[in-house]
């Protein structure tokens, strides 16, 4: 079985960590992590028609029970990380810090020259990469960009409005 890819859309902060943070807790709180929350948010429930969800990685406990538990969100989070192993989560909580090159668990910019390659600007909309890197109206980018990444691994694009950041776009695999 392959990787599991995820994407988000998360309002603009100059810190790019501290953006991923702010996602990461909204997603768990959310309870939208692991293979079956995956499943429903990209509208494949239908093919698992049948199945039970407690046959999947779904929470057991709410967020607050989790951070009650293990301490901290931080360590709720962890805890649930280490309970998907091997597949990880299937979401942005796999990911625990931002790096400048390509690392597991963790998301790195798209150069400027991939950048200007698969969307044709330094300065993407929101609308450009949906576009490609979603509903692939370029395959070959859309194939291209994907197809960089690891298991395990995430990328984040800058976008832009009017030549003024307004959100960044985090996108990544699972670990299987």
């Amino acid at each position: 079985m392959g990787g599991n890819p995820w994407h988000y859309f998360a309002p603009y902060d100059k810190d790019v960590n501290s953006t991923l943070q702010k996602l990461r807790e909204q997603e768990f709180r959310a309870g939208r992590y692991g293979f079956f929350s995956w499943v429903n948010i990209n509208g494949l429930a239908d093919a698992l028609a049948g199945f039970d969800p407690a046959d999947f990685d779904t929470p057991t406990a709410s967020a607050e029970e989790l951070i009650e538990e293990h301490g901290s969100l931080e360590a709720a989070i962890e805890a649930v990380f280490a309970a998907s192993e091997p597949d990880g989560t299937t979401s942005i909580l796999d990911m625990f810090q931002v790096s400048e090159e390509p690392e597991t668990c963790a998301v790195c910019p798209l150069s400027k020259d991939d950048l200007l390659r698969l969307l044709g600007t330094d300065k993407p909309t929101h609308e450009i990469v949906g576009a490609i890197l979603i509903q692939e109206q370029n395959p070959d980018a859309c194939e291209e960009f994907w197809g960089s990444i690891g298991r395990g691994e995430g990328r984040y694009i800058l976008l832009y409005q009017n030549d003024k950041p307004t959100e960044v776009f985090f996108a990544g695999y699972s670990f299987d």
